[in-house]
């Protein structure tokens, strides 16, 4: 999971309904960000367990995003409480584990806010590259024997 000037991916768990769509338009516009986002679209932003953002930080994730509905907007009722509850949880394991706090963003958007997603896209790269390699990132990664994996 690397991008294509070896910086690690930031990734973006993005709602189905509107974050999605803000992506969706901006991919359609043409207009591009200053650094490669991964896209994982998931039906709700309070079903992203932190399993999964921590384990997308063990594999080389630089920063990981988790982009949810409006709180009046989501489809699902408590999707945003949750996935700000699930971010707290986060907030603490990234700590305990000695990483930045600031490489994790939990953000909320409606159906036409594809402009602010861009800005605030724009501005989680720019405090990613200001905090520098992520200390979970390895030059090589360890594998284990007899595997081609790559886990660690």
């Amino acid at each position: 999971m690397h991008s294509w000037d070896n910086r690690g991916p930031v990734l973006a768990f993005l709602c189905n309904w509107a974050p999605y769509r803000c992506f969706m338009d901006l991919c359609k516009s043409g207009r591009s960000l200053p650094h490669p986002i991964y896209p994982i679209k998931v039906m709700c932003s309070g079903r992203v367990d932190p399993a999964m953002v921590l384990f997308a930080f063990e594999r080389g994730a630089e920063g990981v995003m988790v982009l949810g509905c409006k709180d009046k907007e989501c489809r699902y009722g408590p999707g945003p409480t949750q996935s700000e509850k699930t971010a707290g949880t986060i907030r603490r394991l990234m700590h305990a584990l000695g990483l930045e706090t600031e490489r994790f963003a939990v953000l909320q958007y409606a159906d036409d806010d594809k402009e602010k997603l861009v800005e605030d896209m724009e501005a989680f790269i720019q405090t990613i590259a200001a905090l520098g390699k992520s200390p979970f990132s390895a030059e090589e990664e360890a594998q284990c024997p007899g595997s081609s994996t790559g886990f660690k």
